[in-house]
Formats: C-alpha cells, structure tokens, sequence
C-alpha cells in the first residue's frame, strides 16, 4: 500500500509539472494597419507564444498602388503595382528574458529583405475596472501609448502571458483585442489555442542585411524617392522617373508609429 500511494504521488507530481511547463499558445489576430485606402483589408497575424518567447508572423502577400509617377521627358503620370511579401512573412520576434526584440521585413520594390533590431520599449499601461467577454475569456480593459499613437487593448488574465499584436506587450495577460484612439489601428481575436498541440520552435529572424532602427524609419519615410532611384538604376536612358510634385506629403499620418523616442 505504501508503494502505491508512493506511485500516486509521483505521478500528481509529473503530471503537475508538465502543465506548468505547457505554456505553449498560437494566437490569430485580424490587424488592420493605418492606410490611406478606407477599404484596406485586414492582415492575418499568427502569434506563436511559450512561457519566454513570441513571434508575431503575417504572412500575406501585400500589393500597394503607386499612383501618378512621373515621367519627366513626357510630362505624365503612370501607375504602378508593388509587390510586397515573401514566404518567410513579415516578423516580430521577441524574447523576454534578454527583453530583445528583432523585426524582419521582406523584399520590396524599393529594399531587399533585412532585419532590425528595435528597442525594447516599456509601455506604461494604465488598467481599468471596465471588463467585457471575448470568445470563452473574460477580459479587462487597459489604456496606453506607444509611439506617438493611444491605444485601448483587452486582455486576459486567463491566459497570464505579457505578449500581444504588433509591438504592443506588456500587460498581465494576452491582449485579444486593441485599437488605437484615432480608429485609424485596429486588431481583432480570430481564433485561439491555449494550451497548442501544435509544434513549432521560435527562432530569432536571419538575413544578410541588418539596418540600424534609425535606418529603418528613414527607409519608411524615403520609401518613394529609395524606389525611384533603384527604378531609374534599371531603366533604359531617355527614360527617368520622378516623384509627383503634386501628391500631398502625409508625413506619418498614416504610419502605425508616428514619433520615435529620439524625436521627441
């Protein structure tokens, strides 16, 4: 008999810590990014996530409209398709144990792929009492900015993992659902397992080209002229395009961060 409840014991011991140690989770979020286009479609991003790591993956092929490029020996404007996604999808990997954050873009019209490492920046949440119900969680209302924009993210405390959409991390549960106060970001629950069978290993991005984050913002707000330039590289002469004089500069307007912490 005392065999026995020595087995008994051991067993509720085992079976206690492997679902400690089952931490593993696969989020899939519908986030609909700033755009000038009002009918812009959401991207589907897979949130893999354990007990130290997270890795958000868009993998959809994305094409944008480069309307009126101008020609100038002819004096008239053209539009263009740019083709923008790759098999490997677009990354944000993080690890909070060395609180490092690595991002991963692919090839574009304008770059090739290439990685960032970002910085690992603390977001003040301010939680509510303001609760509400998403799928089969109950979750709570939190307030917070980051990068120039407000947003307003519910979270879980069911699941008690700091990883989210995007960029934004950092409170006591899984954030389902956000939104920016201009309306202009937004991210949505597609569907959830927690705890997954599924396998995966979370890996931090690798490409031959690494850019510094300043180098990367300026490459967001010089998109245009860097594509020109590599088009008129590849054009025949006689032939030499410019950007539109008459297209309104936006500025970041609709860029999903707008200030960056050496801005201010």
């Amino acid at each position: 008999m005392r065999r026995k409840a020595f087995n008994t014991s051991i067993l509720l011991c085992l079976f206690t810590i492997v679902n400690a140690q089952n931490k593993s989770g696969l989020i899939i979020y519908d986030i609909k990014y700033p755009n000038e286009n009002v009918k812009a479609k959401t991207v589907e991003t897979r949130l893999f996530f354990n007990d130290t790591l997270s890795i958000g993956i868009s993998y959809s092929t994305k094409f944008y409209k480069q309307e009126n490029v101008g020609i100038s020996q002819e004096k008239e404007g053209i539009g263009m398709t740019l083709k923008y996604g790759d098999e490997k999808g677009e990354v944000i990997y993080r690890n909070f144990n060395t609180e490092k954050i690595t991002l991963r873009f692919p090839k574009s019209a304008a770059l090739d792929e290439y990685i960032v490492d970002d910085t690992w920046l603390k977001i003040k949440w301010e939680i509510k009492d303001e609760k509400r119900k998403i799928g089969r969680f109950t979750c709570k209302k939190a307030i917070g900015s980051f990068r120039g924009r407000r947003y307003i993210a519910w979270f879980t405390e069911e699941i008690p993992l700091p990883y989210g959409p995007f960029k934004l991390y950092g409170l006591p549960g899984l954030i389902l659902q956000a939104e920016d106060t201009e309306k202009m970001f937004s991210v949505k629950m597609k569907s959830i397992e927690y705890p997954t069978n599924q396998e995966f290993e979370i890996n931090e991005p690798i490409e031959k080209e690494k850019k510094s984050l300043k180098a990367y913002v300026y490459s967001l707000d010089h998109f245009e002229e860097i594509f020109l330039e590599k088009l008129n590289s590849k054009t025949p002469s006689g032939i030499h395009f410019t950007k539109n004089p008459n297209k309104i500069d936006t500025k970041r307007t609709y860029k999903v961060e707008k200030i960056f912490e050496w801005e201010h």
